[in-house]
């Protein structure tokens, strides 16, 4: 790619995946070696770069993740669409430049893992998957007002549209909500329809627990209090499997030394 002329060029995209795949046609497309690729959220102006705003294609994105499938392979698409949920620091030209050799090389571009942006993208693409299998376990809907079930939760990766197919298939005959707190964002899932959706929600929004829910953590909470045995308590190997940053909104609360009865 011809770089000389575009070595200040940053693309700025809508912060979607499809953004972020019409944002990667129009490199390759043109030609062009952007210094950056920002979401426009991240952007701040500077007088030393010249700035290119990416319009989103759907048609583009399509056409460019089949290129990606076609020339170089379908684990590498599955590697960027995971490195892109990471949200992390410089991921978007980790993807360009990962694309860039996997052009080149084809499928084996995995095998170069000397490369340190290909090592980036394996590793973030790593911890976004880890952390959708750990939550897969770990979240509980709980019942509210109005028969439909809610669960809240705060992860470190945008993980939510892994998390939600899983979901409508253990739980395909309720109405159910599971909120990203951190994102303000939510999947949101219609028995009815057998769709989900991922929407954003506002700032603060917590639906009122049923009765009968509020009743079954109680007696959650006293179960998990009568079964834990003292001196038997490892909480290193504890948190291993269950971290204390997802504490916040699980009903058994590990670690509490809060003894919960019965009255």
């Amino acid at each position: 790619m011809d770089s000389s002329n575009d070595s200040k060029k940053v693309y700025i995209y809508d912060g979607s995946y499809q953004g972020l795949m019409t944002a990667l046609y129009t490199a390759f497309k043109n030609r062009e070696a952007p210094v950056k690729i920002l979401a426009e959220s991240e952007f701040r102006d500077d007088l030393f770069y010249q700035k290119k705003k990416i319009i989103t294609d759907q048609e583009k994105s399509d056409f460019f993740a089949g290129q990606i499938k076609k020339h170089i392979s379908a684990q590498v698409l599955n590697n960027i669409f995971y490195c892109y949920l990471s949200e992390a620091e410089k991921m978007e030209l980790y993807i360009f430049r990962y694309l860039f050799t996997g052009f080149k090389v084809g499928k084996s571009v995995d095998e170069l893992l000397t490369k340190d942006y290909i090592r980036q993208v394996h590793d973030l693409a790593h911890r976004v998957r880890h952390e959708s299998h750990r939550l897969k376990g770990l979240i509980r809907l709980k019942e509210a007002v109005g028969g439909k079930y809610y669960a809240a939760v705060e992860p470190d990766y945008k993980t939510l549209i892994l998390l939600a197919p899983h979901f409508k298939s253990r739980f395909s005959t309720m109405d159910w909500i599971i909120h990203d707190h951190k994102r303000e964002e939510a999947v949101i899932y219609s028995a009815e329809d057998k769709e989900w959706l991922l929407i954003d929600l506002e700032k603060g929004f917590e639906p009122q627990l049923s009765n009968r829910e509020a009743e079954v953590q109680d007696l959650w909470r006293a179960f998990f209090s009568a079964v834990s045995i003292q001196n038997r308590k490892n909480r290193k190997v504890q948190q291993q499997f269950m971290p204390k940053k997802y504490w916040k909104h699980l009903i058994e609360r590990p670690g509490s030394s809060q003894n919960y009865k019965l009255e």
